[in-house]
């Protein structure tokens, strides 16, 4: 790595002075800067460190739990999630999404699905008596075992409500399917004041901080049986539902806005008619009042059981209307634009009731349920969709979940896929980058687990680390290897795809990820992270045109380029047009204006630049020198610099 003033680093967790920081970080070394012709702006340094958890391509676990609503207008809902649950469990497993007999994504080994109810009791009514289908505190958000009297399938209790499937194991997909689905129709007896994102809250949480947990995790309370707050903990740690390293997807099936609430007392204020979710959400939808638990709960409470954001999948499938509109704000991500729709916004009907935000129907027009407008769940969808969650959104009042169970494979299938980079990197020939990638083990003794690096092909010991529960853990340095080796998967170690098939459907045109030669796969369980002190493309978000060639229509400043293939002189200096013709830095790799006196810097409207007149090695410093090509060693630099930043 180039040295630098400003030393990138992100293990915080791992009780290392030099190692500062955990979660994505982009952050730039910057000194204000501006043009003097037009006072255009160039944003005058072009050194970023990366930092980031790589989500690697060998997860191979996935733990799918259902929250699913038991009131009274699910049934036809609940038959419906039941009749898709084969084909889910079939493409995850086989990775085949289309069933064409082709492998579209890193399939699941193990799956774990789990499903609860929205049925988490209520406080008595005013006069000390319980509230129909309300007593204590309900389902109380554990995993069920059983099927339910409403069940279309034979009675039966299991175990466990860990229902466990192995890819290649004695039990065949659709047979394991069969049973989920047994279980997913839970019948329609349950409370009617629904806590939707409660429930699933409760039978994840762990009673304290775990290793897979996010570093400072506060394990969440809840409700004790008089429904005081604060009382109990989850049921993480009662059953083995949740796995270190795995893809956790949460997927909320209702029809009903979520109303969980910081009293129960509060539900026995509404008797008769009255009596229900929706009115007790829509009289105290005013999160100034308190009443009803503020979303951040479980914002921070379903991203502190994942390390990773991106192995966080957060599914629903709720009133969202079925217009046009509606639909092509959810593709979009407008979480804002869905939520300012007259129908997701709540109002009262005359028989007391909150108006319904769509309307599913059966093929001969006939109504199969109503639906509230679910604006909790979109409020909390949209903050874990900005935190790196997968979120996927459709609507209950489709008479076929097919659609709605795709968007939940294809958020499942992109965490088992990996992680894309936040930008593109800027590569030599070899297909090299300036980055590091090391690679934390599991503790030892973990069953089953590589906890020793030097049992892993081509990795180093690095260190021994203290991870956030005490136990001590190897980090291993992990080699980097050139293109050719990594396509030809002919040496162990990482590389930087940017060009695979892979990399384009999962991170789209021009975009990037840390990848693993076949013959060293990561360690399941293992953390891996990237670590990078790269030049950046000035101005460039990462895309197709991030590199400076022959399909660029105009090379810019601060583009990526080839050395030994300069496309630079194409374009100028500035991105209006103006300035001297542009050249391929062998240091940094990016066009810039060639120059032999500061004169020429000024001259090119790049205020405050110089001309650098140091030998390429000197200007590179030792540890970056290899990447230049040696006929280019002893050559004067002769592009302007920054020299805040140089």
């Amino acid at each position: 790595m180039r040295h630098s003033s400003h030393t990138p680093s992100f293990r915080a967790p791992f009780r290392r002075s030099s190692i500062v920081g955990l979660a994505l970080a982009l952050s730039t070394t910057a000194a204000s800067g501006c043009l003097e012709r037009g006072l255009r702006p160039v944003n005058p340094c072009t050194r970023s460190s990366v930092s980031q958890r790589v989500q690697v391509a060998n997860v191979d676990q996935v733990d799918l739990l259902f929250m699913i609503d038991d009131s009274g207008s699910m049934k036809e809902k609940q038959e419906n999630l039941a009749a898709q649950i084969p084909r889910l469990v079939r493409i995850l497993s086989e990775g085949d999404r289309d069933q064409d007999g082709t492998e579209d994504f890193q399939p699941a080994r193990s799956l774990h699905i789990g499903v609860v109810t929205s049925n988490m009791g209520a406080g008595r009514r005013r006069d000390g008596s319980a509230i129909d289908n309300c007593e204590g505190l309900g389902d109380d958000g554990i995993l069920r075992s059983a099927t339910g009297d409403a069940s279309s399938c034979a009675p039966a209790t299991y175990p466990s409500g860990v229902f466990a499937f192995e890819a290649g194991g004695a039990e065949r997909a659709d047979d394991f399917a069969a049973r989920v689905g047994c279980i997913a129709e839970v019948g329609t007896g349950g409370c009617g004041f629904e806590q939707q994102l409660e429930s699933p809250l409760k039978a994840l949480s762990p009673a304290s901080a775990q290793a897979w947990t996010l570093a400072g995790y506060t394990p969440p309370r809840f409700v004790g049986p008089d429904y005081a707050p604060g009382v109990t903990s989850g049921h993480g740690l009662e059953h083995d539902f949740l796995r270190p390293g795995s893809a956790l997807a949460v997927v909320i099936v209702t029809d009903e806005e979520d109303c969980s609430v910081t009293d129960g007392r509060l539900h026995g204020m509404y008797d008769g008619v009255a009596a229900s979710g929706n009115r007790l959400c829509f009289d105290h939808r005013d999160p100034a009042e308190g009443l009803l638990t503020p979303i951040d709960r479980y914002v921070d409470g379903f991203l502190g059981l994942r390390r990773d954001p991106s192995l966080l999948i957060f599914s629903a499938i709720v009133g969202i209307p079925t217009t046009d509109e509606a639909s092509g704000y959810v593709r979009d991500g407008d979480y804002a634009s869905l939520l300012a729709l007259d129908a997701m916004t709540p109002e009262l009907r005359d028989d007391g009731t909150v108006e319904h935000s769509c309307e599913a129907m059966d093929s001969a027009g006939r109504s199969l349920g109503r639906a509230a407008p679910p604006v909790r769940i979109v409020q909390t969808a949209a903050a874990l969709d900005a935190a790196g969650a997968g979120v996927s959104l459709s609507s209950i009042c489709s008479d076929d979940f097919g659609p709605a169970i795709d968007g939940i494979i294809e958020k499942i299938a992109d965490a088992l896929r990996g992680a894309c980079l936040p930008r593109a990197l800027n590569a030599d020939a070899d297909g090299r980058v300036e980055c590091e990638v090391l690679e934390l083990l599991p503790a030892e003794g973990t069953p089953g687990a590589t906890t020793d690096c030097m049992e892993l092909e081509g990795r180093s010991f690095d260190s021994l680390v203290i991870d956030d529960v005490g136990a001590p853990r190897q980090l291993c340095r992990v080699t980097q290897v050139e293109r050719a080796s990594a396509l030809s998967n002919s040496a162990p170690g990482w590389y930087y795809d940017d060009a695979s098939t892979e990399v384009t459907d999962a991170c789209g045109a021009g975009g990037a990820r840390i990848a693993f030669t076949t013959v060293a796969p990561p360690a399941t369980g293992s953390e891996v992270r990237l670590e990078c002190l790269q030049v950046i493309a000035l101005g460039v978000e990462a895309g197709p045109d991030v590199i400076c060639d022959d399909d660029a229509a105009s090379c810019r400043l601060g583009m990526f380029c080839s050395v030994e293939a300069d496309r630079c002189d194409t374009g100028t200096s500035l991105p209006g047009g103006e300035g001297a013709a542009l050249r391929c830095d062998p240091v940094e790799r990016l066009c810039a204006v060639p120059c032999t006196t500061d004169a020429a810097c000024s001259e090119a409207g790049l205020l405050g630049y110089v001309c650098d007149v140091r030998t390429n090695e000197e200007a590179a410093g030792a540890s970056a020198a290899m990447s230049i090509a040696p006929a280019l060693l002893g050559n004067v630099r002769g592009v302007c610099i920054n020299p805040t930043c140089n």
